[in-house]
């Protein structure tokens, strides 16, 4: 094949060219420092580059996930401890009020800060996060988990799921708790007892509290009256100044008699008479009579107005009063027996504080499994992206001078022509 003047020519311009765009080529990657700007540059590498940015957006969300996870989980720490300062102060206040010397009008103020409080413990069970999400409601995120009627009942209208997020590609982690759990159910002596239900009862025990004694005692002789509006089993212990026996009987109406021979066959030294509805209780040493830890069966909390209870009336030898009759109500309606329940509460929150610090913990190592995952994840794709700049700019320097080369060859074989040998 001829070559010509004109087609030698034309091919060293479009050498010079893929010189050129070969330069280009190197300053771009020299000054971006990648050493993949487009596909063709490396086809296989594009796709390694490709399915490793896949998997740093994916460690990415976990660790996003993680952080919200962390954020929902820290506000029901705060909820909780709120609730732990709360019963505290309720435990406080029941201590007070079980002070002999507080009258009827200063357990009605502590009655009153403790109903205040139990406002604030319904507050506080439908909090909600930034987004406006129901902390406490289980997968009803979006509903007022606990609602309050015109009687002051509190109920729970939430559900007992868990939302949680993916912190990994096979763990999830749970971001709440839900308010039947932690607000619901309470365990003490062997019941489950919602929580705003404890502080009901510690209210109603301090209401009472003025008109009524735990222990009733009299010297010699008393009179002993028992209201039953709770028919069912009855146990009551009876001492006299040597020992003491526990009653059991069972009441199904208003006679008593069981009760007189209960104490009749107990062993004591004292006797019982039943006139009516009143027993009357004779120490034949003429010692201490005492009653106390009163059970009725069916009573397993404080009433508001206890509909069961026993009067027990110190008397003369003649049978007449000696002071004011002394009232007494079934365990459960002590404010002692309350300072139990608002301790079952508070081992229940702290349960469920170590539940959520156990969850937030763990996202804070999940998070630096993460991070760490994500470092290997940018060095493997450095490794394939990043230039090896002193290599890339030997090669320029090489490409410079061979186009400059190039370029001078060129201009003097150009100059190589019959005219220029004639001349």
């Amino acid at each position: 094949m001829k070559v010509s003047t004109k087609l030698f020519n034309q091919q060293q311009v479009d050498r010079f060219g893929k010189l050129n765009e070969d330069i280009q080529s190197l300053q771009n990657k020299i000054s971006t420092g990648k050493n993949i700007i487009q596909a063709s540059d490396d086809p296989i590498g594009i796709v390694k580059l490709s399915g490793l940015q896949q998997v740093k957006d994916r460690f990415n969300q976990y660790s996003q996930n993680a952080d919200n996870a962390i954020n929902r989980l820290t506000i029901a720490d705060t909820t909780l401890q709120s609730i732990t300062n709360l019963m505290v102060r309720a435990k406080e206040l029941a201590i007070q009020a079980a002070n002999d010397t507080f009258g009827a009008q200063d357990r009605e103020a502590l009655a009153l800060e403790l109903e205040e409080m139990k406002n604030e413990m319904f507050s506080v069970a439908n909090s909600t996060d930034s987004s406006g999400a129901y902390i406490f409601g289980g997968y009803h995120t979006n509903t007022q988990p606990f609602e309050k009627d015109n009687d002051g009942n509190i109920t729970y209208k939430g559900d007992r799921g868990t939302n949680s997020v993916a912190v990994s590609e096979t763990r999830m982690v749970g971001t709440t708790l839900d308010g039947g759990s932690v607000f619901m159910a309470v365990k003490s002596d062997g019941a489950v007892t919602p929580m705003f239900t404890v502080l009901e009862d510690v209210i109603n025990s301090i209401r009472t509290a003025a008109a009524s004694v735990s222990e009733a005692s009299a010297v010699g002789k008393a009179t002993l009256q028992i209201n039953n509006g709770n028919p069912g089993n009855f146990t009551f212990t009876l001492s006299d100044s040597t020992s003491s026996a526990d009653i059991s009987v069972d009441l199904p109406g208003d006679d008593l008699s069981g009760i007189v021979s209960a104490i009749n066959s107990s062993g004591l030294n004292i006797t019982a008479t039943l006139s009516g509805s009143t027993i009357t209780l004779v120490d034949s040493k003429n010692g201490p009579i005492k009653i106390n830890n009163i059970q009725v069966e069916g009573i397993n909390r404080s009433e508001k107005t206890p509909k069961t209870f026993f009067t027990f009336d110190p008397v003369d030898g003649s049978g007449n009063s000696l002071g004011n009759p002394q009232t007494m109500y079934d365990k459960d309606q002590t404010i002692e027996n309350r300072l139990d329940d608002i301790k079952s509460v508070q081992e229940h929150i702290a349960n469920q504080k170590a539940i959520v610090g156990a969850r937030t913990n763990s996202l804070d190592r999940q998070k630096e499994l993460l991070a760490q995952r994500n470092i290997q994840i940018s060095e493997d794709m450095s490794k394939i992206s990043d230039a090896d700049l002193a290599a890339l700019v030997t090669d320029l320097q090489g490409q410079i001078t061979g186009l400059q080369a190039s370029q001078q060859a060129f201009v003097k074989i150009s100059n190589l022509s019959l005219f220029q040998f004639l001349r």
